[in-house]
């Protein structure tokens, strides 16, 4: 988080640099769901699979002129998920917390209706691993990830600074798995799309 957090700030700094007009500041605080894709590899050589979860999200943005702007996107609390095996069912849960750094396009920015797209990077810190079922009493321990990102979302303002925030985020987040006796038991490919409602203020 202080890594990418200062790679913000220097982004941001030089972007202010270019004395483009309409600089701003936004801030939401969100809802949104951490949802895996279908297919989560092997683990142990059976398929694996992770469900999906809600939690608090929050970012601060500056808007360098009229259609972009850097922003930097993190959970605020971890999301948390069950890691299930083909066979086996529930074999262990896992908590994460992803944070990206991402530049936007914003389009229609005169309108109350302002779409939006971006790219970026992102870093997912995984904790909190816990065996469960036929893996119960077992450490395990999952790796961070990091990856590029995708954004694709919509604000619509009521005012010259409140607005609601829709998006949706691919993030691309694959993390070896480590279970004690066992060893390297596979990479657990969750790959999500993260998606939700945000509250937000423009200043």
């Amino acid at each position: 988080m202080p890594r990418i957090a200062l790679i913000a700030l220097a982004l941001g700094g030089a972007l202010a640099a270019t004395g483009a007009n309409a600089q701003s500041f936004t801030a939401t605080l969100g809802y949104q769901n951490t949802d895996p894709k279908s297919d989560n590899g092997t683990l142990a050589g059976a398929r694996a699979s992770v469900n999906d979860d809600w939690s608090l999200t929050g970012s601060f943005a500056y808007g360098f002129n009229d259609n972009f702007s850097v922003e930097l996107w993190s959970g605020l609390t971890a999301f948390e998920h069950e890691v299930s095996l083909a066979g086996l069912g529930t074999v262990a849960t896992v908590e994460h917390r992803p944070t990206t750094l991402s530049l936007n396009y914003h389009f229609n920015t005169d309108g109350q209706f302002r779409p939006f797209i971006g790219a970026g990077y992102g870093v997912v810190n995984v904790s909190g691993e816990q065996s469960r079922g036929a893996l119960a009493g077992l450490g395990i321990d999952g790796d961070n990830a990091n990856g590029l990102s995708l954004t694709l979302g919509a604000d619509v303002y009521f005012n010259d600074n409140f607005f609601v925030r829709a998006d949706v985020r691919k993030l691309d987040f694959d993390t070896e798995v480590t279970v004690e006796t066992l060893g390297n038991v596979g990479t657990a490919e969750v790959d999500p799309l993260v998606y939700g409602i945000s509250a937000g203020f423009r200043f």
